[in-house]
């Protein structure tokens, strides 16, 4: 266990630190390093790898599959604490917002790249496409704490994460060599993603704080980091979802609650010194709880 904290979760909480370091010594503006990382490594990584990646249809299905199963479970379940604990109004909102979405991609993608290797960040690559549509619409829903129709899907449309998911996935069948001159800035831009997504973190959370809202953070982080696995264990049992396809989708279903609610939170009014307690707490004891879920997860499964 203590091989998976030094190689896999630790590497991800140094780089983070040096990013919390930078962003409290320098206070920098974290959006436009996300947008590069967004709109110019991120693509460049997913077609760079999940073209050339050796998954199955199956493999493919089953991830979008148990996307589709483990959010209306996951929803359900937060509906159910937040009514017993009679969490109510934009304090239920922010519950969800910390409870539903997690940091599968700027957390999510490096641990799966440490505990899993490169096949373990193949299968974490296909979350993206789908948490972009979440975070894109289903996210925007409870943070505003009304319906927007169909413009919630609007954001989707403007993510290019989203088509270099369906174009690599379209080639990957075809088995096509790119030109070193079309390959080699594709692999170079791909490389600069996973630091640039664990620094966007670190800065992110140099200006989070768990001053208040300790309970109902508390409590989300909870689930978050416990419930929400043992949860994903269940669908991918209920789906078939077996191997190195099952420990990753039930480790990143583990995972911190998703800084990005933050600013959901914040945008909306939903309180976001709830959510910001529940990443923060989330973020520093996902440093035992994935530790212990990934150790569990390559020894069980």
């Amino acid at each position: 266990m203590l091989g998976i904290l030094v190689n896999a979760v630790l590497p991800v909480f140094i780089i983070a630190a040096i990013g919390i370091l930078v962003g409290r010594t320098f206070n920098p503006d974290p959006r436009p390093i996300s947008r590069l990382a967004l709109y110019v490594f991120s693509p460049a990584l997913i077609f760079s790898s999940l073209s050339t990646a050796d998954i199955q249809p199956r493999e493919v299905a089953s991830v979008f599959l148990f996307l589709l199963v483990w959010t209306p479970v996951m929803y359900a379940l937060s509906w159910a604490v937040a009514w017993q604990l009679r969490i109510r109004g934009k304090a239920r909102n922010a519950f969800y917002l910390s409870t539903l979405f997690s940091n599968a991609v700027n957390y999510g993608l490096p641990v799966s790249l440490f505990a899993f290797g490169q096949a373990g960040m193949d299968r974490a690559l296909l979350f993206l496409a789908p948490t972009a549509l979440l975070t894109g619409s289903l996210a925007i829903y409870i943070a505003s704490g009304s319906g927007g129709g169909w413009r919630g899907l609007l954001p989707l449309l403007r993510i290019p994460t989203f088509y270099a998911t369906l174009a690599a996935l379209a080639l990957n069948p075809l088995n096509i060599a790119f030109p070193q001159a079309i390959a080699r800035p594709l692999e170079t831009l791909a490389g600069a993603a996973i630091p640039t997504m664990i620094m966007v973190l670190g800065i992110q959370l140099s200006h989070a704080s768990i001053k208040e809202d300790l309970a109902r953070g508390g409590i989300a982080a909870g689930v978050r980091l416990i419930i929400a696995p043992a949860i994903a264990y269940l669908c991918t049992l209920l789906l078939g979802i077996e191997g190195i396809t099952q420990q990753v989708v039930i480790v990143l279903s583990g995972m911190p609650t998703a800084v990005h609610t933050i600013i959901l939170a914040t945008e909306f009014d939903s309180n976001p010194t709830q959510v910001t307690s529940a990443v923060a707490i989330s973020t520093a004891a996902s440093l035992v709880t994935l530790t212990v879920l990934i150790y569990t997860v390559q020894r069980l499964l």
